[in-house]
């Protein structure tokens, strides 16, 4: 997926006032509130900018922002962003650049994103936090990773931690628009094409609708009944990829969609490279894509088929538009504020994180916390 070297620019190039409405109408609609409230997140380049000034624009009292050296663009590329947004935003003055999160005073902070620049959120942090201080997720809870986010020590700390309910918010009716932006870049006219997707849960049927809304022949590979297949469109052929019956209609087929219903779902079985190598014997031809299945595009395209979303330094989803990205976290904030405002209310952190599932989308980790999931 190629996005416009526009959305880098710190001049008149760069959407920033359409984001900035944006952002306006997402908080106006969500009634996001960070009145009085401090919040630890990143700066970042591109898009991905909008957070810190979406917490400014609700009323934060300050907002520290963490740039780092990424494979996209270096800590400085995304701290110049980042102030060029804040001050066309006029927040600036409540907007504070740092070079690490350690730098931040913790102990005043209230709301923790998990963003890249401020990740790991592991003891170093946790340990100056106040007990009322919130951590928010940003992304649905199966993206969680003990290794970005200590929620054990945040449990035995007293620190309410949460994630986004990404359906509950709408955000999947966008990765239509991710596939589509992909198979233009590989040269599939989408329109006419047969493409095979692969797939579970709710994101791969928004998938499903809307390649069949563009006039394409959508080949389902999924556990889901062949009835139910067809109510979005598309014709049920099996269900995993490996299956003999699927591998032999990737001949035919302009394409191949991946959409796992977790990120660690692996539709190669145990993504060994002969499988790898299997499908690219079927079809050598195949354009292939997917979203959350960066592991197994990889060995694809070790395989030698045209793949998108493989790189490690490729265009995320939240690339291609400003709006899922301003949707997502200025949810990821509302999550945040609720709990710490119920903390700050005397309420348990587990009574702070159904708050928030309940007025906020909140979705929860598993009480467990499921250690295999590192």
């Amino acid at each position: 997926m190629n996005v416009s070297a526009d959305y880098l620019a710190c001049d008149a190039s760069f959407p920033g006032l359409e984001l900035l409405r944006l952002a306006e109408a997402a908080i106006a609609r969500t009634r996001l509130d960070l009145t009085g409230l401090r919040v630890l997140t990143e700066a970042a380049v591109g898009y991905r900018r909008v957070t810190p000034i979406i917490a400014a624009l609700a009323g934060a009292e300050r907002v520290y922002a963490v740039g780092r050296d990424s494979v996209q663009a270096s800590r400085r590329e995304a701290e110049e962003q980042t102030a060029y947004f804040a001050r066309l935003a006029r927040v600036e003055e409540r907007v504070t650049l740092l070079p690490t999160r350690l730098q931040a005073p913790l102990e005043t902070v209230d709301i923790v994103t998990d963003l890249p620049g401020v990740r790991p959120i592991d003891e170093t942090v946790l340990r100056s936090l106040a007990s009322s201080t919130a951590v928010s997720l940003m992304r649905g809870a199966a993206h969680w990773r003990a290794a970005d986010v200590d929620a054990a020590t945040c449990r035995r700390r007293g620190i309410p931690v949460a994630g986004v309910d990404e359906e509950a918010i709408g955000l999947y009716r966008f990765l239509p628009l991710v596939i589509l932006a992909d198979l233009l870049d590989l040269g599939v006219a989408v329109a006419g094409s047969t493409v095979v997707l692969v797939g579970a849960g709710a994101g791969y049927v928004h998938v499903a609708q809307g390649l069949q809304s563009l006039n394409a022949r959508v080949l389902v590979a999924a556990p889901d009944t062949a009835g139910r297949v067809a109510l979005f469109g598309g014709d049920k052929i099996g269900g995993a990829l490996m299956e003999e019956a699927v591998l032999g209609r990737l001949a035919s087929a302009d394409a191949l969609v991946l959409c796992p219903q977790r990120p660690d779902d692996r539709s190669l079985a145990a993504g060994t490279k002969a499988d790898a190598a299997r499908v690219a014997s079927a079809a050598p031809h195949l354009a292939v894509t997917g979203i959350g299945a960066e592991a197994d595009l990889r060995a694809l395209a070790g395989a030698g088929l045209r793949c998108r979303g493989a790189d490690v330094g490729s265009a995320s989803p939240f690339d291609l538009l400003p709006a899922p990205v301003i949707e997502l976290h200025t949810a990821g904030l509302g999550v945040a504020a609720v709990m710490a405002c119920a903390r700050r209310r005397g309420s348990s952190p587990p009574a702070a994180e159904q708050l928030a599932a309940a007025e906020a989308f909140a979705e929860l980790l598993p009480r467990d916390l499921c250690a295999a999931r590192r």
